[in-house]
């Protein structure tokens, strides 16, 4: 069984240090991924798709920065 490495791109920091999000990749697959922590746990992985349609790397960085920023 193949399994796919995980590639890290970008991480984001909040400014009280609470939060993190790292953007990333699985070698030979389409789709951008977000992984999600607060407290140093974390809270979600988070897939870059809406109704079926994959988004792009932008896309994942404004969702990373978005929860760094605790817009959500």
């Amino acid at each position: 069984m193949k399994t796919n490495t995980k590639n890290e791109y970008s991480n984001f920091y909040s400014d009280d240090g609470s939060r993190e999000a790292i953007v990333f990749k699985y070698s030979g697959l389409p789709a951008w991924y977000v992984d999600l922590y607060e407290n140093e746990e974390l809270v979600e992985s988070r897939k870059m798709q809406t109704k079926g349609i994959l988004h792009n790397e932008t896309y994942a960085e404004n969702c990373a920065e978005n929860w760094v920023m605790k817009i959500f």
